[in-house]
């Protein structure tokens, strides 16, 4: 991965491109199969009996409002038949949309994997999860809450199932999930205040051996204070000057609208590389070290 070098009067902070921080809306991520703790078999089992034969007719919609414990390798399987807890205790996942797949896309002969049916699947998600978790695009950016979503398992959706389940889930770390809330999630970047656990942390300077992000709740040792935009949704990549050269002095001035302009602070750049762009990344981030 590409590293920039920012320089400060401050400080010196190299750091990495800025890593994708949502989870399982890539159609490409996805895997086959589906996790199954409910009936404690997997996708995979063998035949079954005549009395254990599929149901004529597909299960009820999952609802919002159910929550789940899912792990992080379960959120980008293309669906997930995981059994719902009570929200009132532990839980890493809970749904918060249910949309229907149009019947121009999703009909018999289909098969869920289809592009026409994942892209849906993530668009649909991704801008109800907009509406839901609050905040602006820079809040969401700056947060470790995600979205991921799931449609019927094969057999399922030859059976007529025609949804779609939008799961809201924080990564607590690169591959673990945290608890979610057991209380209100609806709104809840409108509070500034949830980014001091929600937000997104580096365990090291970043971009140096053993870079790890984390929510902010972790032992951390970088904060990213700010997520600056470089360009619209369909603008071509901008170049050096606008995502380096001007994008470290932005966040220079957000650093000192913050902790001052007197320095004593050291504060790192990072910014999408043309294949960052590529995917969809549009945000710099600007971080500031926050132990001695």
């Amino acid at each position: 991965m590409p590293r920039h070098l920012t320089r400060s009067r401050n400080a010196v902070v190299s750091a990495v491109a800025v890593v994708t921080l949502t989870v399982g809306c890539s159609p490409a991520a996805r895997q086959a199969g589906e996790s199954d703790t409910a009936s404690g078999h997997s996708a995979a089992a063998g035949p079954r009996s005549a009395a254990e034969s599929p149901a004529r007719s597909a299960p009820p919609p999952p609802r919002v409002g159910e929550c789940r414990i899912l792990g992080y390798a379960e959120i980008s399987l293309f669906s997930d038949t995981t059994r719902t807890t009570p929200c009132a205790k532990k839980h890493t996942a809970y749904t918060f949309a249910v949309k229907k797949l149009p019947a121009d896309i999703a009909f018999t002969g289909v098969a869920i994997e289809n592009d026409a049916v994942q892209n849906f699947a993530g668009e649909s998600c991704r801008t109800a999860f907009a509406r839901f978790i609050g905040g602006d695009a820079a809040e969401r950016a700056l947060s470790r809450l995600t979205v991921t979503y799931f449609v019927p398992n094969q057999r399922h959706f030859d059976l007529g199932a025609r949804w779609v389940r939008c799961d809201a889930v924080a990564l607590q770390s690169a591959n673990v999930l945290a608890d979610l809330p057991r209380q209100k999630l609806r709104g809840i970047l409108n509070d500034h205040g949830a980014l001091d656990r929600f937000g997104v942390c580096s365990t090291t300077e970043p971009g140096s051996a053993g870079f790890k992000l984390v929510m902010c709740s972790q032992d951390h040792a970088y904060r990213a204070l700010a997520a600056l935009r470089l360009g619209g949704s369909h603008a071509p990549y901008p170049g050096e000057q606008v995502t380096r050269v001007d994008g470290r002095q932005r966040c220079k001035h957000v650093v000192d609208d913050v902790l001052g302009p007197g320095g004593g602070y050291t504060f790192g750049w990072t910014y999408p590389s043309p294949s960052d762009w590529q995917s969809g990344q549009r945000f710099g981030y600007c971080w500031h070290k926050t132990t001695g």
